[in-house]
């Protein structure tokens, strides 16, 4: 369910510029002397999950606007059943069937106690193995009482054990790592101010001539102009999604470009991230399955920061989780977070400690949290520590420029073109006309015109060790 919600909060929002039309719909409330005016802030400051990675300095300039980060595969890994294996007569030889060829002859294989005759897994070792994927293993049992008395279903994972040889024997077959490659595209996101000339020029109210995001209708706007470029990159941070329809624009000289675009935190987490289901109230259950989840992916101890919307961090609060503590200082993740606003919380439960944060953009009513959505019942889990990536720059016509780079960086990370004298991280520029500004003219109107502009990309790494909270009811 959504959280219960006050009034709808007014915005008066929509495209235009600052005009004569527009004094005509609000000058009795913000010009002098007409009637008494009062500057309201209908939505009062909300931090965002962009802030908290500004703040935490997670952000890294790049030099093009698409980027392959190489990872390479986990150095050890079960062998999955693809065929169910039946059950059999005490010594015989089994045949296992994997679409996974890193079995070896030699090797053991561990079955599960609650297929064989005994209360521990039991040992059987690879002595023949044919195909080429799938493949064909035959396992022999160490024991000639060993027995699968039940049948092993499709997709059990069995442990591959250490090997064994007989003297003089010769060497087992070498394994190879695969290396797998993901792209990160930067997306350019734009915000435009427009002020008809004279509107500068008129006289507000004190209390606006004081307000706390800018003296004048100018700055103010500017500010708050801004601001609406945050949430855009916000946004693209958290639900950002990749150009898979052949999206374009035109430039000034009318090419066609494809729209760069890439996933953002949520669709990606979603489709590769680890996740976890809730029912009811997020409790001290659902933290014990924390540590296993992490252990699954070869992460068995440290810290976890979790982010989570407003409603799942209720049902924390109300799971009798007591010892839940204020917390602030540490790395540089937590330092200062708390003086900017993000209220940091944390304690330890089965060996991982919980850093938590409440995102508030999660809760916004004109935003993600709007009635309908399931924001303020997610999370999102990731370690507290870095990865390093082995990054290679290609440029708009797919060619590698400036060859391979390896770079230290979190699970997620907010990257800036920004290279050869160019930083794309925000511009900001005036097209003004004819003005009593001091800007040089562009153009014959009566108007100023400022334009914004931004190229940012997500970097996503590692997701596999992240944990996707989801309500499930």
């Amino acid at each position: 369910m959504s959280t219960p919600k006050g009034i709808a909060i007014q915005t008066g929002l929509n495209q235009g510029g600052y005009s004569t039309a527009w004094r005509l719909t609000v000058e009795s409330e913000t010009l002098k002397p007409q009637t008494y005016g009062e500057l309201v802030q209908l939505y009062g400051d909300q931090l965002r999950l962009w802030d908290f990675m500004m703040w935490a300095k997670r952000i890294h300039d790049v030099s093009a606007r698409n980027i392959t980060v190489l990872e390479e595969g986990f150095i050890h890994d079960t062998v999955d059943v693809k065929t169910q294996i039946s059950t059999g007569i005490a010594g015989a030889n089994i045949t296992l069937v994997s679409d996974k060829g890193n079995g070896r002859i030699g090797f053991d294989i561990h079955i599960p106690a609650k297929y064989v005759n005994s209360n521990i897994p039991l040992s059987y070792k690879i002595t023949n193995k044919s195909g080429s994927g799938p493949y064909t293993y035959t396992l022999t049992p160490w024991s000639s009482a060993s027995q699968v008395t039940a049948a092993i279903p499709v997709g059990q994972k069995l442990i591959v054990g250490a090997s064994s040889f007989a003297p003089g024997e010769g060497q087992p077959a070498g394994l190879k790592r695969a290396w797998y490659s993901h792209e990160h595209k930067t997306r350019i996101m734009k915000e435009t101010l427009d002020i008809e000339g004279g509107q500068q020029a008129l006289q507000e109210w004190a209390e606006l001539a004081q307000a706390k995001d800018g003296s004048t209708l100018m700055s103010r706007s500017l500010n708050e102009t801004e601001f609406r470029l945050r949430i855009q990159q916000n946004d693209y941070l958290l639900m950002g999604q990749p150009n898979a329809n052949t999206l374009t624009g035109d430039n000034k000289a009318g090419e066609t470009n494809a729209v760069p675009s890439d996933y953002g935190l949520i669709p990606g987490m979603f489709a590769q991230a680890m996740k976890q289901y809730y029912t009811g109230s997020y409790g001290k259950d659902n933290f014990d399955i924390i540590k296993f989840l992490l252990a699954s992916q070869g992460v068995g101890k440290g810290t976890v920061n979790f982010c989570y919307g407003q409603e799942l961090g209720l049902g924390i609060e109300n799971s009798g989780l007591e010892f839940i503590r204020e917390f602030s200082g540490g790395t540089d993740l937590y330092s200062n977070m708390y003086d900017v606003g993000f209220v940091m919380k944390k304690f330890t439960k089965n060996g991982i400690v919980n850093v938590l944060t409440e995102i508030p953009e999660f809760s916004n009513p004109v935003a993600y949290g709007a009635d309908g959505y399931n924001f303020e019942t997610l999370g999102m889990i990731f370690p507290d520590s870095k990865v390093t990536a082995t990054m290679n720059y290609y440029d708009n016509a797919g060619r590698s420029v400036g060859g391979y780079e390896k770079k230290p960086l979190n699970h997620v990370t907010i990257g800036y073109l920004n290279y050869n004298g160019e930083n794309r991280k925000l511009i900001v520029g005036d097209a003004a006309g004819v003005n009593g500004l001091g800007f040089k003219f562009t153009n014959e109107y009566d108007q100023s015109t400022w334009y914004m502009l931004t190229e940012t990309m997500t970097f996503l790494l590692a997701l596999n060790q992240a944990i996707l909270v989801l309500k499930s009811d």
